[in-house]
């Protein structure tokens, strides 16, 4: 459930206790990554256009991937990886929220196509 994005797949990806969270971004055209975490985290939630898919409600709330957490968020989104697509993580935020407004411990990813 990947949906393409002016011409590139997104994915975002978060981190839980229990192993990894998956889930397809359908964000606006143009959404581009903070320059730091917002103070108001992004949660996923369904997507209006798509109701079979989550999405992160504001997904311009994510900072850079901090370089301590660089392995991890490689980790995160090469678990998503195919044979033609490979995801690489271009966007972090702390506290980051699942579907029901829980903070992901860890914080959250968000996955894009190389």
């Amino acid at each position: 459930m990947v949906m393409n994005m002016r011409g590139i797949k997104i994915v975002l990806a978060s981190v839980g206790l229990a192993g990894m969270v998956a889930a397809c971004a359908t964000s606006a055209p143009g959404v581009m990554i903070g320059s730091k975490p917002g103070a108001i985290p992004p949660r996923i939630v369904n997507d209006p256009k798509n109701p079979q898919s989550k999405t992160w409600d504001h997904p311009e709330a994510f900072g850079p991937v901090p370089a301590a957490l660089a392995a991890r968020g490689h980790a995160v989104c090469s678990a998503l990886d195919t044979k033609d697509v490979k995801y690489e993580a271009i966007g972090y935020h702390p506290k980051a929220e699942d579907y029901y407004g829980r903070p992901f411990p860890g914080g959250g990813f968000f996955c894009a196509a190389k």
